[in-house]
């Protein structure tokens, strides 16, 4: 028979599969790592809003401010004039 047939740079069809078949096998890791690590994150997140809540009660602070923004602009105002 005649010369395999060869696409993109000289590669057979099977060896352009054993490469593509690698990268998706590299991205499902990479994919799996960064579902991993969002998942950490999110954690850290939640951890940390609880620990600012013991403390804001313990220690009787105010910590997290949650501004509308009328009241953000209102209050820029204010500082301004002062």
């Amino acid at each position: 028979m005649g010369e395999p047939i060869r696409c993109d740079h000289g590669k057979t069809p099977e060896q352009r599969i054993i490469e593509l078949e690698a990268k998706v096998k590299l991205l499902e890791k990479q994919k799996a790592r960064a579902e991993h690590l969002a998942e950490r994150a999110d954690k850290k997140v939640i951890i940390f809003d609880m620990l600012v809540d013991m403390a804001e009660k313990e220690y009787d602070i105010a910590y997290q401010k949650n501004y509308t923004p009328e009241l953000l602009n209102a209050s820029k105002k204010i500082k301004k004039k002062q």
